[in-house]
């Protein structure tokens, strides 16, 4: 029982990666911290994206489901939960690369606020 909760807890966090992933760099326009957690995560799924390495919370979660003597799903998170779902089966190269515009967009976007928020700080005059 508990291995299948920590299998669902990791089906979640994977999720919630995945969300950040995809909207983190919009949330930097308004908490513009959140940008390095982003671009570690936006590094980090790239990474796995180009060397076609197994994401370390599918492993996880697929550990606990054999844990749980349950069976485990072949292939990635991805291709067993959100291909077919989300987007045309077949369609995850394609839903990676709009991923990744996403968050080309929401850089550009971050960095265009960014220097209006320091040209109206830098115009306003100090009193002296």
């Amino acid at each position: 029982m508990q291995w299948r909760l920590l299998a669902d807890v990791m089906l979640v966090l994977h999720a919630a990666f995945l969300l950040f992933f995809v909207l983190g760099g919009f949330l930097a326009w308004r908490w513009p911290k959140v940008v390095w957690w982003h671009l570690a995560v936006a590094v980090w799924s790239l990474a796995i994206v180009l060397i076609d390495y197994d994401c370390p919370l599918t492993g996880a979660e697929k550990y606990f489901l054999r844990r749980g003597g349950e069976d485990v799903y072949a292939g990635g998170y991805i291709n067993h939960y959100l291909d077919g779902t989300i987007w045309p089966e077949g369609s995850t190269p394609v839903a990676e690369k709009v991923g990744f515009a996403l968050i080309v967009i929401s850089y550009v976007g971050f960095f265009v606020l960014r220097g209006r928020r320091r040209s109206r700080v830098g115009s306003v005059k100090s009193p002296t």
